[in-house]
């Protein structure tokens, strides 16, 4: 074990740390973390829209309300994209020391610029005059690669001209406000051009503009990969596990690498759900919609572990670090076990940590890959959702059966680890009082 601690902290270490410092891994991260409200507002009112009560459904479309309530998913959630670039790039900007708001919303426009207008007919008469519209498609799940790639290069960009003090100067005299606005001329000016041109050339290609590309070879092939593949997905489940074992936060490190693939497999679920609530739904790995269905009470489960510390201690420090901890793991806090056991850096809970959530997470795969549990619908719920709540707001009934099943088999796994750390607290606290 100490030669495994040693070479993992000799190789692991820097290449978390790497990662976690790294500018544009952060942006994407910071900027995905901005959007979430906005989904879940909108994921929210979908569930409204479609809550598994047929008499509830039959007059939601009776009255019209289901168009309504449909309306805030349509700005939000099928319009992601659109947000994402703009907060990418706002973060990006900043990380190089430049101002965010310039660089995000110069990011938008080019990002628009990119996605172009389409024919749009109102009617379907034959002398119709065509408008042009924005296509949607490109706004929402499809165009989220293609909003990362000009995000992360549009605020890199505008950071650089504006290092290199290519911008208008004002005299002190003139309020920040004007004075900032002249100051993002020139780098959009720069920036925007740049775009349009790549976007003139895109128009001679068989794709025809950059999204049916970046959708095309990379972002489709990628959500074909990840999407319903145990082996990448338990990769970088255990890479998670291990990060927190040495006390760095393994959900903010990989998940700067596996969100930008996750959330257009969430969206996409999403999609079908609201469209058809009674279909199945075409991903499984889905990010934390998925990892909720078996994980309770943050990384390696430990709501489990939190409720043997509460109920069958014998040792009165794991009775009382249970009962003020049981609370918060029931909202994924798990921060008072991780460095108050600790599990952090402790060989005992080496295992579990890895592993625990990769044997659930595998379970829980196969079930739902033979239809004996629905698949999650995607829909975007406040990361502190209770478990079996969040199971039922996700599929229904057997999904909160589920994660009743899976909070008890979290007790089960842990207890053996639960138990040798128990006993030596207890003999510890045994010795102290007989002296």
């Amino acid at each position: 074990m100490e030669k495994l601690m040693s070479w993992l902290e000799q190789y692991l270490m820097p290449i978390a740390g790497k990662l976690s410092a790294n500018k544009y891994l952060r942006s994407i991260s910071a900027g995905f973390v901005a959007v979430m409200s906005a989904n879940i507002i909108g994921s929210m009112f979908t569930l409204l829209g479609n809550l598994p009560i047929p008499a509830y459904t039959e007059w939601l479309g009776k009255t019209g309300l289901n168009a309504v309530l449909a309306l805030p998913g349509t700005v939000t959630v099928s319009m992601i994209a659109l947000y994402a670039v703009f907060f990418i790039a706002y973060h990006c900007a900043i990380e190089f020391g430049a101002d965010g708001a310039g660089g995000g919303l110069i990011a938008l426009v080019s990002f628009l610029i990119v996605t172009g207008t389409t024919p749009f007919f109102t009617t379907a008469a034959a002398d119709a005059k065509a408008t042009a519209a924005l296509a949607m498609d490109w706004l929402g799940a499809k165009g989220l690669f293609t909003a990362m790639i000009v995000a992360l290069c549009s605020g890199r960009l505008y950071a650089w001209i504006v290092e290199k003090g290519w911008t208008i100067k004002l005299p002190d005299s003139v309020p920040p406000n004007v004075s900032n606005s002249f100051k993002t001329l020139i780098p959009g000016f720069i920036i925007v051009t740049l775009w349009l041109i790549i976007s003139a050339l895109m128009k001679m290609t068989s794709w025809g503009n950059l999204h049916a590309m970046i959708f095309g070879v990379i972002q489709s092939n990628l959500m074909r990969f990840m999407g319903n593949n145990l082996a990448s997905w338990l990769f970088f489940n255990i890479m998670t596990g291990l990060l927190w074992f040495f006390g760095l936060h393994g959900g903010n490190i990989v998940g700067s690498i596996t969100n930008p693939i996750y959330t257009p497999l969430s969206l996409e679920n999403l999609a079908v759900f609201t469209a058809d609530p009674t279909a199945k739904m075409p991903y499984i790995f889905i990010g934390t919609a998925f990892t909720k269905t078996f994980t309770f009470g943050g990384v390696a489960s430990m709501m489990g572990l939190a409720i043997l510390m509460v109920f069958f201690s014998k040792s009165q420090q794991f009775k009382t670090l249970g009962k003020l901890s049981l609370p918060t793991t029931i909202f994924f806090i798990n921060e008072p076990l991780l460095f108050g056991i600790p599990t952090v850096m402790n060989p005992l809970f080496f295992l579990p940590m890895l592993f625990l959530t990769a044997i659930q997470g595998t379970l829980t795969y196969i079930v739902m890959s033979i239809g004996l549990i629905p698949i999650p619908h995607g829909i975007q719920l406040p990361w502190t959702t209770p478990g079996i709540i969040h199971g039922f707001l996700q599929g229904g009934f057997m999904l909160a059966l589920w994660e009743l099943l899976m909070i008890l088999m979290s007790m089960l796994l842990w207890y053996p680890f639960f138990k040798i750390q128990d006993n030596i607290n207890y003999e510890q606290e045994q010795g102290i009082t007989q002296e």
